[in-house]
């Protein structure tokens, strides 16, 4: 038997370097699950219902069946990207995992979640030509250093073996969406985005990457400089769906 595996050093290789879980801090050891969570704090995490409109991943009551439902808002205001596609809605323990991408550094994180979709949405990712991530306005990343969306999309973009390009950039520093109001966060992001070179873009089926989507603004923003740059499609991934205001265990927004 291999000295590490002794129960007593392992032991106390777990007091001196503990593998806690992200969503309730106990060990993970014996019961380890991706993304840095224990298997009862994964197998929390939700998909979002179903039936749900092809464009914002709303749920939609009685469209059982069709191809490709849509919503009413979305039918009176599409957007400009042809579906959006979330792995979970973002309820505990999502907003801790995600915030330990963000604050606390966790970096192998961004591929571990990239894993578990690629895994499980691989179908939804099948006519994409490119993934490109949500860029940060460059004060924010500056402070930050580092865009959480592209700590996903690259590690995405390797397990698709699609190319990854970062032709966006975020000409306007919104304020936290989550201190304004629905009206505000939809407003803010509109000419939030510019193409800086058009070039990778143009005639290409695009993968829009974000890690949370809230109201839509900041993906529908950064599609329409992607559509305006010549890109065919843009089809939208988020890791978090944040549940419609009022619902049950909904996590506080953070963008």
């Amino acid at each position: 038997m291999s000295m590490l595996s002794h129960p007593w050093i392992a032991f106390g290789l777990e007091l001196l370097a503990p593998d806690r879980c992200i969503g309730c801090a106990r060990s993970r050891r014996s019961r380890r699950a991706p993304c840095g969570l224990c298997l009862p704090c994964f197998s929390r995490l939700r998909r979002p219902p179903q039936p749900a409109c092809r464009h914002c991943a709303r749920p939609i009551a009685g469209l059982a069946g069709l191809a490709a439902p849509q919503c009413g808002r979305c039918r009176l205001d599409p957007p400009p990207f042809d579906r959006l596609v979330a792995l979970w809605e973002y309820r505990p323990p999502l907003d801790r995992v995600m915030h330990g991408l963000k604050f606390h550094q966790l970096d192998y994180l961004g591929p571990e979640l990239a894993a578990v979709a690629v895994d499980r949405l691989a179908a939804d990712f099948a006519d994409v030509d490119l993934v490109v991530p949500v860029p940060l306005h460059w004060r924010r990343r500056w402070w930050r250093g580092f865009n959480q969306a592209e700590r996903i999309a690259a590690p995405l973009a390797r397990q698709l073996a699609i190319p990854l390009a970062q032709p966006l950039v975020r000409r306007v520093a919104t304020q936290a969406q989550a201190r304004l109001p629905r009206s505000a966060r939809l407003r803010g992001p509109r000419r939030a985005f510019h193409l800086a070179d058009p070039g990778p873009v143009a005639g290409r089926r695009i993968l829009l990457v974000d890690d949370v989507t809230t109201t839509g603004a900041t993906l529908r923003a950064a599609a329409t400089a992607l559509q305006a740059g010549g890109a065919t499609s843009v089809s939208v991934f988020a890791i978090g769906l944040t549940p419609p205001p009022g619902s049950r265990s909904a996590c506080p927004r953070e963008r």
